[in-house]
């Protein structure tokens, strides 16, 4: 079986069909269609990735389009969509594309169970289409074991990785609150080898110079848009991550990294990282940076 899965999302989106895809690969023939940087981290984990904004591709979405020729890999048997296609263009077109195989359109996010989380929603979508997918189990596997697999020859460092941003402001709490962690976590690891990692990525430009101004990067060091690979290796290897809601923070718990994930306005039920060490902090708007730090060095401390 041959298995053409769209998915046209941001990184944490895009991450969130890896729990079956880890299941499908198995029993399948599986190529991705989205947009990087999610596609690149999936990439060693199915048989081939296209960029949706390549070439081609966007005739998906036009009216009336002639047959797609730029495919470089044989006809699907199941074709299986994540779009918002209210007019039916989308699923018009990709039966005209592959006439012979099976067309499967679902909403994007889910409609009826808002509180289902991302993961098994896609899972249950995929198994809905006929796929080799059984979306409660290979959810439930994620929950304990990384689907990313990590090659036993990286051991985890005395290094404790910070994310503070996210693609949207809402998810984070304030800078103040990261650089009173920083400073907690110093005095907490005084005398000890523990590095402290803050990870940026290109849309938090502003972070980068707020983080450059108060602190020390001879004791903080600040990796501002690492290359793919070496920020996989960074994440390997961390004795610890703490970030937001994001494609990082679930990046990091599908590869088994002990995970600290800091919730303000989305869903845990919905958007929890998949992964087996991972810990679900709560909060609010307004809440004290002080307190939520409290929770994060209490936990830390009760793990050793």
């Amino acid at each position: 079986m041959r298995v053409l899965i769209i998915r046209a999302g941001a990184l944490g989106d895009t991450l969130m069909l890896m729990p079956a895809i880890s299941h499908l690969c198995k029993k399948a023939e599986t190529v991705l269609i989205g947009r990087s940087p999610g596609i690149d981290y999936l990439k060693p984990y199915v048989d081939y990735c296209m960029d949706i904004e390549g070439s081609g591709w966007h005739g998906l979405f036009m009216k009336g389009p002639e047959k797609h020729t730029g495919l470089l890999f044989p006809e699907p048997d199941n074709v299986v969509a994540f779009v918002e296609d209210t007019e039916g263009t989308i699923t018009k077109n990709l039966k005209a594309w592959f006439p012979e195989a099976s067309i499967n359109v679902f909403p994007v996010f889910p409609i009826d169970n808002k509180d289902i989380h991302m993961a098994l929603y896609m899972g249950q979508c995929l198994e809905a289409a006929g796929l080799p997918v059984d979306a409660r189990r290979s959810f439930e596997d994620s929950l304990e074991h990384p689907v990313m697999a990590v090659r036993a020859s990286l051991k985890r460092e005395d290094r404790i990785v910070l994310h503070p941003g996210s693609g949207s402001v809402d998810k984070n709490y304030p800078p103040v609150l990261w650089l009173e962690l920083i400073g907690r976590l110093k005095r907490s690891y005084k005398g000890r080898k523990k590095r402290i990692v803050i990870v940026l990525g290109p849309a938090e430009e502003d972070l980068r110079f707020f983080f450059k101004d108060q602190i020390d990067e001879r004791v903080v060091e600040l990796a501002f848009c690492i290359e793919k690979d070496k920020l996989v290796t960074l994440l390997r290897k961390a004795g610890v991550y703490i970030g937001h809601d994001s494609g990082i923070t679930h990046l990091a718990a599908m590869m088994g990294t002990p995970v600290i994930a800091l919730f303000k306005k989305s869903s845990p039920e919905q958007w929890a990282p998949p992964g087996p060490d991972v810990k679900i902090i709560r909060g609010k708007e307004g809440r004290p940076a002080t307190t939520l730090c409290d929770e994060i060095l209490r936990f830390l401390e009760a793990r050793g």
